[in-house]
């Protein structure tokens, strides 16, 4: 029963992807048709459907993250009991349900985090539509959204796992509630009520606000079996008359997690964009082929480190139709491959279109937007244009604390992170 983990990656999806029955692991991948089936004292054995019949799979608990059953219920593997025989009998439990109860589909939206019920219309690779409970008509871009929990039983996860996985309490408290309507925002923004196709530029650049810590907070409940459709019947029940949610005051909140002063809001705010010019000054050292092969290899561990584990970056050329999404190592080694004698990678107007703003795990989010203008070189001397084109492209930004300790003393400091780049336009 026991099979090495990089065997079955070979059957790993996009996190974006729809699905039911998955399995997530604290390395942001995921495990498509697989279920929980037993548990020991420090692991859990994973069923993966095959073609010729189920295959199971043995992991370290600390390894895997949450589970999704086929009514789209969700289960933290973190909050399994570490008898094993209690945690097989919450494993049977969760694994019997067959069909979905959700009386609607719902969207998490990160920043102001809010749970929001509605009927879905429409999908882009860029886009919802979707009408509220009351019928009307709207929009939003997905890189606003934590993940999608449909009414069939169908998720799809639109932030990293590891950065889900902490919400899914509240998620799970706000959607048995029948959601909340969307709050108006603290941030000034555009946003389409009426289907269209997305740019990912309707954001209206704002000055930095004031860090927000008037959002719901992330309770700190022990959830081990998750049924997110058994008290959605009616979905227009507001969360506070719910006996399964607790509204959480702005100064509980404030308590609960770190926030930034306004002078530390600002220098942070200044740092991610400099991230952004940081990376793609990389860019042209990796595509430089007069500069050194180690030293380019160690542009692309640089570069690697200002992201998020689970990054990825989507690519378009004027070649080829339709765009591809690379994990940003994999991105860098294809860089450095291209056939061209020398690149030159330039970023300009680079800024917020979404403002840092503190979600519900205390983190802070953003997303920064920046022209790339890309052009190849090659031929005699490498003075000839062999490829050239301009994008626009959109740039994750995801501001966590961390501890550190200094002398023997705890000393909080926050880490400026890049997520997933996609393409605005063209």
């Amino acid at each position: 029963m026991k099979h090495l983990l990089p065997v079955i990656l070979l059957f790993f999806v996009s996190e974006r992807s729809l699905a039911q029955e998955a399995i997530y692991f604290a390395n942001g991948d995921k495990l498509p048709n697989a279920r929980l089936a037993d548990a020991t004292e420090d692991k859990v054995v994973l069923s993966v459907k095959r073609d010729n019949g189920p295959s199971t799979y043995s992991f370290q608990r600390s390894n895997v993250l949450m589970a999704f059953n086929a009514a789209g219920d969700f289960l933290v593997i973190s909050t399994l009991p570490a008898d094993a025989a209690s945690a097989r009998q919450q494993i049977e439990q969760f694994s019997t349900a067959k069909t979905s109860n959700r009386q609607s589909d719902f969207l998490v939206k990160a920043v102001p985090f809010t749970v929001i019920p509605a009927t879905i219309s429409y999908e882009s690779e860029q886009v919802i539509n979707y009408k509220t409970l009351q019928g009307t008509a709207a929009s939003i871009n997905k890189d606003e959204l934590v993940m999608v929990l449909r009414k069939d039983g169908r998720h799809q996860l639109i932030m990293a796992p590891t950065d889900v996985v902490s919400l899914l309490p509240t998620i799970r408290q706000q959607v048995l509630a029948g959601g909340a309507p969307e709050p108006v925002s603290t941030v000034a923004k555009t946003e389409p009520t009426v289907p269209v196709a997305a740019t990912g530029t309707s954001e209206t650049v704002v000055s930095g606000p004031k860090p927000n810590t008037s959002e719901t907070a992330n309770v700190p409940a022990v959830v081990v079996v998750v049924n997110t459709g058994q008290q959605a019947s009616d979905p227009s029940t507001p969360a506070v008359n719910s006996p399964v949610s607790t509204p959480v005051t702005a100064v509980a909140v404030a308590k609960a997690r770190p926030t930034l002063s306004d002078s530390e809001y600002e220098s942070y705010r200044v740092k991610a964009l400099q991230r952004v010019d940081e990376f793609s000054g990389y860019l042209n050292v990796i595509t430089n082929k007069s500069i050194p092969l180690d030293r380019r290899d160690q542009a692309i561990e640089q570069a690697v480190r200002l992201f998020m584990p689970t990054a990825t970056i989507e690519v378009t050329s004027t070649n080829r139709p339709g765009s591809r999404r690379y994990p940003i190592r994999e991105y860098l080694t294809r860089l450095k491959l291209l056939p061209y004698s020398r690149t030159n990678i330039e970023w300009s107007e680079i800024q917020y279109i979404r403002e840092l703003t503190q979600a519900a795990d205390g983190n802070y989010y953003g997303t920064i937007t920046g022209q790339q203008t890309f052009t190849g070189y090659g031929g005699p001397g490498g003075r000839n244009v062999l490829y050239s084109d301009v994008t626009q492209k959109n740039v994750r930004v995801k501001l966590q604390s961390y501890e550190k300790t200094v002398n023997g003393e705890g000393q909080l400091n926050w880490q400026v992170l890049l997520g997933n780049i996609g393409v605005a336009n063209n």
